[in-house]
């Protein structure tokens, strides 16, 4: 089993991750307290770090490249509805602990639902974004991140992708990558592959993955994907196979049109489960959740909610599952080996 450390761990034990039920029947979650010590951000933190933000009922994930001074975000918005009072303007000045004004950021969204892209406008508007990936039609984008996307073609000489009909990669994407300056040049230090994009007919089953490995190490974003998404996802050669060692979950944890379905979970087999999850629909879904019980118990005892119908329940476990809205920011980093640290981050 990949190994995963806790940064704080004495601390964690006996602090980690409280929620609280409300009195009216249905069981909320409450921020959890700021533990350990505070992390530093760098530019080039040395290893490949994965910030999955408590936005709320949406999505908003980013990978820190190990070198090069280079982020890949992957989505990033919100309907509201959370506990971790996250709105675009904290993205923004978490965003800017994590670079400087040479910085090169990618912006991906694997498809034009709002809950995956309305904060990418106020948060990125005076940060220079050098590629952009964007899943489902341009048309179905609203006229402010259309105007935004303008403005950065202009200011930023972005490079736009877009897909007619359905794509995969066959080789890594340069973009989505990360590259290690070496001799007057560069290096790519992780590659990163789109395993579909724009399948079925719905928002939600064109939803674009990404997977990026770095060395013995994967981590796979979601999106909305649904049954339809996963039965098209193709397999590049530079991946052996959809084991991810570091999983988004899908659609926030929603069980719905086959999201998060036996056959992924078995597929991917992951060490480690993020479902990025508000109030909104309960999500993530207990039998969603339930799912993925195949990761390996190398947490403290923590809690996290999840829903069912009408109702839901607090869980105390050991499993590597944590959700945005009962955990609050989740800092992941990960080395060459496929070893994992939950960093604890104060913010």
């Amino acid at each position: 089993m990949t190994r995963i450390d806790f940064v704080g761990r004495g601390l964690l034990l006996s602090a980690i991750l409280l929620l609280a039920a409300c009195s009216t029947g249905s069981i909320k979650p409450t921020p959890p307290p700021l533990v350990g010590a505070p992390v530093v951000n760098v530019v080039d933190p040395g290893n490949l770090v994965v910030h999955t933000l408590p936005i709320g009922a949406g999505n908003c994930q980013i990978a820190q490249c190990p070198s090069g001074n280079r982020l890949v975000v992957m989505d990033c918005g919100s309907k509201g509805a959370g506990t971790q009072d996250w709105d675009a303007g904290k993205v923004k000045g978490y965003v800017e602990t994590l670079i400087d004004d040479k910085s090169e950021i990618t912006v991906s969204i694997s498809h034009p639902d709002e809950d995956h892209y309305n904060y990418i406008a106020p948060v990125f508007a005076n940060m220079k974004v050098t590629s952009l990936y964007l899943g489902g039609d341009w048309s179905q984008y609203n006229s402010t991140f259309q105007d935004w996307v303008k403005t950065q073609r202009i200011k930023s000489a972005a490079q736009v992708n877009m897909y007619t009909g359905f794509y995969a990669s066959a080789t890594p994407e340069p973009g989505l990558s990360c590259w290690k300056p070496e001799h007057g040049g560069s290096s790519m230090q992780v590659a990163s592959y789109i395993l579909g994009v724009n399948a079925g007919t719905t928002k939600n089953d064109g939803s674009m993955v990404v997977a990026m490995r770095y060395g013995d190490f994967t981590t796979t974003f979601t999106g909305d994907m649904t049954q339809a998404t996963e039965n098209k996802l193709q397999l590049p050669d530079g991946l052996k196979s959809f084991k991810a060692n570091l999983l988004t979950g899908a659609h926030h944890g929603a069980s719905s049109q086959g999201s998060n379905s036996v056959e992924w979970a078995k597929a991917t087999s992951p060490d480690f489960v993020i479902f990025s999850a508000g109030l909104r629909y309960s999500h993530p879904r207990c039998d969603a959740v339930d799912r993925y019980t195949t990761v390996g118990a190398a947490l403290p005892e923590h809690e996290y909610f999840c829903g069912n119908s009408g109702t839901g329940e607090n869980r105390k476990t050991t499993d590597n599952i944590l959700v945005t809205d009962s955990n609050g920011l989740i800092v992941i980093e990960a080395d060459t080996h496929g070893a994992m640290k939950v960093l604890p981050v104060k913010f």
